[in-house]
């Protein structure tokens, strides 16, 4: 999750808000992007299969519930290469629609939409039904977020808030490792990737520009380090994975959740400043 919303060219909101603020597109600084997203991919997958060959060998095994989505032989499944049409839709109509700025986002979504009513077109008789389940997971995920945002804000307002962004804009060497610790500090007060970028860019952005920072390179640090420490457990993403979703407690599922965005960002974070400070 974490390395797709803020690698270059994706269509979630953490890798576009930098783009006012720095002047720069969706697409800064994307050779060392593709390189710290595959080594996050990488990492990320070999821990998850790690903690899941130490699941199975200390006994534990896949328990369904009432509640979980029941699937039967006789249901009507499209081919596996055809069911990832939509994302590669959303991906290249984000591409072509880059002129439109933030509205790219709306289209290439839209199109996605569009893209999955075709490829799901035999069972439309569920739409009705999906289209209701989407809704009411995207009020929940909504409510959750704005929650967390809305203690973000409240948070800014104190007087600690302003003494740790005095003492990170303080950190002497590169701008983009001050940039780095700034972000990813407000990103883990306010609890959330986007609302930390919003919160920060204001503050910091003329600060490192100022310092000598590259708007590419800075977008992208902003975009992986705000991927970090957002996901500690009071983020609104985390809550809704675990207790809505996944109908699971933090005590059971944040162990995974934590190493995957948290820990593997952080490290992320780090390969990207050492690739920006060798090229």
């Amino acid at each position: 999750v974490t390395f797709t919303m803020t690698s270059a060219g994706s269509p979630e909101i953490q890798n576009l808000i930098p783009m006012p603020f720095l002047g720069t597109t969706a697409y800064a600084a994307w050779q060392v992007s593709l390189v710290v997203a595959l080594f996050m991919a990488a990492l990320g997958y070999a821990w998850i299969a790690r903690m899941v060959r130490q699941a199975v060998a200390s006994g534990e095994r896949f328990e369904a519930r009432a509640s979980d989505d029941a699937f039967t032989q006789e249901m009507r499944l499209p081919p596996a290469l055809l069911s990832i049409l939509p994302l590669i839709g959303v991906l290249a109509v984000f591409l072509m629609t880059q002129t439109l700025g933030k509205w790219a986002l709306l289209a290439a979504l839209g199109a996605g939409v569009a893209i999955a009513c075709a490829v799901g077109w035999a069972q439309r008789e569920q739409f009705g039904e999906v289209f209701s389940r989407g809704a009411t997971g995207a009020v929940v995920a909504i409510t959750n977020t704005c929650a967390v945002v809305g203690f973000g804000g409240v948070a800014k307002l104190s007087p600690a808030f302003a003494s740790a962004l005095q003492a990170v804009q303080a950190i002497p060497d590169s701008p983009l490792i001050g940039a780095a610790v700034a972000v990813t500090v407000i990103a883990g007060l306010t609890g959330s990737a986007s609302g930390g970028q919003t919160i920060a860019l204001p503050l910091i952005a003329p600060h490192y520009l100022d310092a000598g920072a590259d708007p590419q390179e800075l977008h992208r640090i902003v975009a992986i380090s705000s991927g970090a420490l957002d996901s500690l457990p009071h983020n609104g993403y985390v809550v809704t994975t675990i207790r809505a979703v996944c109908g699971e407690t933090h005590a059971s599922a944040y162990r995974a959740v934590g190493a995957t965005t948290v820990v593997v960002p952080i490290i992320g974070t780090m390969l990207a400043l050492v690739l920006f400070a060798i090229f």
